[in-house]
């Protein structure tokens, strides 16, 4: 042991020299100070102490004796510092400091049972706690000191949380009961053979705290449900033998039983289509009165009244089976999958009526009155979120053991989202369900199942975009999905996104609030975010593109999870956008994002891997006509149209057709220019002017691709289709078809003479272009794409060479339509 820390010192003085009465206010300090000698009150002391080393153990014996004075002295003041000195010295004295406490359990123990502050009893709950589960890792210990004192901490505790006989409200606020709970989850998973006879009297003084309702008279927060959830589900530990697993079953079990006792009663004002899967009969409701249940039996929840009272209980038993769920278990379990998903299908097939119409969407009970009917429709949306939630942990404690239930899961989702998809808690709750239904099962999904996903995918856009201002619903509410223009009429001016302009002049006139002509804007594009509903439909957004199977998605879906991936700025969703390209059902490849992702990310480390390795194969008309769409523009069409089925589909179809085909135009207009290039001087450079002057994109497009051919370096972002059997049909029906044109009207052969008297009439009427035809064969497939030469090349020619003869190669036929002086000598002669 070595020379004492001065904070030793300094720590033993000031206990000795503070009034007792003061010590509450320098706990801070003192508590510093002994984390600051957490060596010294660890070492084990030396059996022959030398001068220095007596000295520290003589301060550490000091500090202990202080400590034990004060926790058990008169004052409450004192107490309360001595509960703070054991807990510090506790986390930092080891297996020494916890050797000694036998004295200081015994204490703090009894503080529980003194007329001190709460404050001062919590602290001590919170020690005992910490005490007990360091105690757990050394059996001689646990023997000696926690066996003996655990049954009184436990029953000091209850005595505290026990509400009394007269009232239902407990004598301690929800905050210690909550503190409570937690200790007794702790010490009950530790220590369950020394827990098991107070098994029922835990289970009655927390059964109340677990699904509260607005009957209770007490008003429970959620971290106290939560606690108390489980610590009802960690009472199993403390069945004999090996009955732990058949314990967790039984209570699990038990609490389904009760949710559809309580549903019963909840959805009396509905005549249920639903049959039971797993052997549940509906007994006889009572269509009078007002929906109620619980009861004060021992086995029973407290009592409930209403439709919202019971909603709440519903939502708080199904809060309660996903707690069961969570939390770890003593052995093996079986989850009756069965029996859960059973209750889960009862509760979804009740859907919300018709926002826009307001009819129902199931059979109603006309004996119930209508006001209990909307009492139901209001909290509904609550209970179909906690079935959700019960689903998300299930597919996460399941994980791929949840394959075959994919499909129920995902029907009864889509059902949910499209009776509650106003509601954005719903939307939210979707969202992160869907994101774990396409981790396990997306790949797999059959294409019926990703178009029931179809308003999923637009709704997810949607709260992207209107998070980062590039989308605004209508001033509305819901968007009209029966027209795809939303301004039919372009001379007509219309609301602007940020809901400016007057929608209805009519009323305008007839109103005589001049506030209506303000120009409003919108302020739904400035949301944090650090939305949650933000976070989970950007969470998502890359999973459409990267685990739902991309031959199943329609044009327009893959479009705007395109669009917003590049709005949204999401690298995950570009990155998998590029890495999933997207095929129509014609074989053909969809133009690529990659010039949008590096735009944005350029530095990215991903994105550079990415670009170098993809491939070129292409001209560069591809950059040109990708990097001159704007992804904005249009976007309250497409999204508006994203609602009907293939409402977008004509429209974006035409354009990617419109781009493929002009990427095809282009590697024509390429070919013939380098089929042109074995003619002679003139009939090159007409040739070449053709081509830049030919095309469907209009002049600019048509001379950026000319020179691109020609001039350009080469795109390293450009990736064509890939020729399917169906498109390499379409083009050598082409090329039949061009020499079918040429065989109808063969060139005819003329003599030299008429050559030049056809010279030179064309320059007397200052022609300055010639022409050449190019007949390319079908036999033989089209040459390698090779770098043009410039046109100065080309005016080059070899002395010697025989111009009088015509050139026949095996893949064209040319046509010599230039004349020599040698060749006009010889034709005067």
């Amino acid at each position: 042991m070595a020379i004492p820390p001065p904070d030793l010192r300094v720590l033993c003085r000031r206990l000795a020299s503070t009034p007792v009465d003061d010590l509450p206010h320098i706990c801070p300090l003192l508590v510093s100070h002994v984390l600051r000698c957490g060596e010294v009150l660890s070492a084990v002391p030396e059996t022959k102490a030398k001068d220095k080393s007596s000295e520290t153990a003589t301060l550490v014996h000091r500090l202990r004796t202080h400590i034990t004075t004060l926790l058990a002295g008169k004052s409450a003041s004192g107490r309360f510092a001595a509960v703070f000195l054991v807990k510090a010295v506790v986390d930092v004295g080891g297996w020494e400091s916890l050797r000694a406490s036998d004295v200081w359990i015994r204490g703090l123990i009894g503080i529980l049972g003194k007329p001190d502050p709460l404050v001062s009893k919590e602290l001590c709950v919170i020690t005992l706690t910490k005490i007990y589960s360091l105690l757990q890792s050394y059996q001689t210990l646990v023997r000696e000191m926690a066996t003996p004192t655990l049954p009184s901490f436990v029953t000091a505790m209850l005595n505290l949380v026990k509400p009394p006989a007269s009232s239902k409200a407990p004598k301690v606020p929800t905050s210690f009961v909550d503190t409570v709970a937690g200790s007794l989850s702790k010490i009950v998973s530790l220590y369950p053979t020394t827990t098991r006879p107070f098994n029922a009297q835990i289970r009655a003084a927390f059964k109340a705290y677990i699904a509260p309702t607005m009957s209770d008279a007490v008003t429970v927060p959620q971290s106290l449900r939560e606690s108390a959830r489980s610590l009802l589900i960690v009472l199993h530990y403390t069945a004999p033998k090996n009955g732990s697993s058949d314990e967790w079953l039984k209570g699990i079990k038990s609490y389904t039983k009760e949710a559809h006792a309580t549903a019963d009663q909840v959805f009396r004002s509905v005549r249920e289509s639903w049959e039971s899967t797993a052997g549940y009969r509906v007994d006889t409701i009572r269509t009078d009165g007002e929906p109620s249940g619980g009861g004060d039996e021992a086995d029973e929840l407290p009592a409930w009244t209403g439709v919202t009272a019971g909603a709440e209980r519903l939502t708080g038993l199904i809060g309660q089976l996903i707690k069961y769920l969570k939390v770890p278990t003593k052995a093996p379990i079986t989850i009756p999958v069965g029996e859960l998903l059973d209750l889960a299908s009862r509760i979804t097939l009740i859907t919300l009526p018709k926002p826009t119409t307001g009819e129902d969407s199931v059979e109603t009970n006309p004996a119930i009155s209508r006001d209990e009917k909307a009492e139901l429709w209001s909290v509904l949306p609550e209970v179909h979120m906690a079935i959700l939630n019960l689903h998300t942990v299930l597919l996460r404690r399941l994980a791929a053991n949840a394959l075959p239930l994919a499909t129920d899961i995902l029907d009864q989702m889509v059902r949910v989202f499209t009776s509650g998809r106003h509601i954005a808690a719903i939307r939210e709750t979707v969202y992160v369900l869907a994101k774990e239904l396409l981790e396990i099962s997306g790949p797999g999904l059959l294409k019926l199942s990703v178009d029931s996903m179809a308003p999923v995918i637009q709704a997810t856009c949607q709260d992207i975009l209107r998070v980062t201002g590039h989308y605004d619903p209508p001033a509305g509410g819901k968007q009209d999905s029966s027209s795809t223009n939303p301004n039919p009429n372009p001379k007509k001016p219309t609301a602007g996104r940020n809901g400016a302009g007057i929608l209805n002049p009519q009323k305008v006139q007839s109103s005589g609030n001049a506030d209506v002509y303000l120009t409003i804007t919108s302020t739904t594009h400035s949301s944090s975010f650090s939305n949650p509903l933000f976070a989970a439909a950007l969470s998502l957004l890359p999973l459409f593109l990267s685990r739902l199977p991309q031959r199943h998605l329609s044009p327009e879906a893959r479009g705007l999870v395109d669009r917003t991936a590049i709005l949204a700025n999401s690298k995950e969703a570009m990155l998998a956008s590029v890495l999933n390209p997207y095929k129509d059902t014609r074989g053909r490849y969809y133009p690529t994002i990659l010039p949008f992702l590096v735009r944005q990310f350029p530095t990215d480390q991903e994105v550079e891997v990415l670009r170098t390795n993809l491939m070129r194969v292409g001209a560069g008309v591809s950059q040109t006509v990708a990097t001159s769409w704007d992804p904005a523009e249009g976007l309250d069409e497409v999204v508006g149209a994203a609602a009907n089925t293939g409402g977008m589909e004509g429209e974006d179809e035409d354009e990617d057709e419109n781009m493929v085909d002009a990427e095809a135009d282009a590697d024509n207009e390429a070919g013939a220019q380098l089929a042109a290039e074995d003619q002679n001087q003139k009939s090159k450079a007409a040739a070449a002017a053709a081509a830049a002057a030919a095309g469907v994109w209009g002049a600019t497009a048509e001379k950026s691709a000319a020179e691109d051919v020609a001039t350009s370096k080469p795109n390293p972002f450009t990736i064509v289709p890939i020729d399917s059997p169906e498109s390499s049909a379409e083009r050598a029906s082409m090329k039949k078809r061009k020499i079918g044109e040429v065989a109808a009207n063969p060139p005819k052969r003329v003599t030299r003479s008429s050559r030049r008297k056809t010279v030179e009439a064309e320059e007397d009427t200052s022609a300055t272009t010639t022409t050449a035809e190019v007949v390319e064969e079908v036999a033989t497939p089209a040459p390698a794409p090779v770098s043009a030469k410039p046109v100065v090349a080309v005016m080059e020619q070899k002395e010697g060479e025989d111009d009088g003869e015509d050139s026949d190669s095996g893949e064209s036929v040319q046509i010599d339509m230039s004349l020599e002086d040698s060749e006009d000598e010889e034709e005067e002669e």
